[in-house]
This record gives C-alpha cells, structure tokens and sequence, in this order.
C-alpha cells in the first residue's frame, strides 16, 4: 500500500498536488460508472474530481435512480478485490483514515 501511494504522490510538492495525483489516477485507472455503496445505498459512480478544498478531499460524481449528487471520495466503499478499491484503500490511508478491506487485483499493471 505504501508504494502505491509513495507512486501516486512521487512528484508533488505539497498536499494539493499529491490531492492531484490521486484524482489523476481515479480519473486514468477507473472505469466509470463504477459501482460502489454510500450509507449502505448502492451508487453509480460516475465521475471523480476536486473543488479545491484540501480539507474536503477528493470528490465522486454519483447517481442512485432519478437522483445525482457530489459526496466526498473518502465515504464511499468499493469492490475489494476491484481497482476503484485497491485505489480508494490508498487514498483513506493516505488521509490517515481506516481503508476498507481491499487487494490489488492481480491483472491490474499500473504503474507500468
């Protein structure tokens, strides 16, 4: 886990580029929709991005029914055994919250 977010980070200089790094690897590695849960509600996500607050984090783009909306990357789970997770476990840890179960899916090949 470590050298994976040591790899999405190597490059920046402070905390809203290494933000940056991990929205670009969201936004290259992840196939959207992608499925995923927030409050136990299965959601669609659609997109990732960020508004530009660092206390805020990253954000997800996500569709339920009728219904869109933008809620924190950071409150939504993932397929464990799926990128978005392998990912998104990166990214809590990186922001010194618990990752939820995950493992790197072993035909993913990034970085190359």
């Amino acid at each position: 886990m470590e050298s994976l977010i040591d790899e999405i980070t190597v490059d920046a200089h402070d905390v809203d580029e290494q933000l940056m790094g991990f929205l670009q690897v969201f936004l290259d590695e992840v196939a959207v929709p992608a499925p995923a849960t927030l409050l136990e509600i299965v959601v669609e996500v659609t997109g990732f991005d960020s508004e530009g607050d660092e206390r805020r984090g990253l954000v997800a783009h996500c569709r339920h029914g009728d219904r869109a909306g933008t809620v924190s990357l950071a409150d939504l789970r993932f397929d464990p055994h799926s990128i978005a997770g392998w990912l998104h476990a990166a990214y809590r840890t990186w922001l010194c919250l618990p990752p939820f179960p995950a493992r790197r899916p072993a035909n993913w090949s990034w970085p190359s």
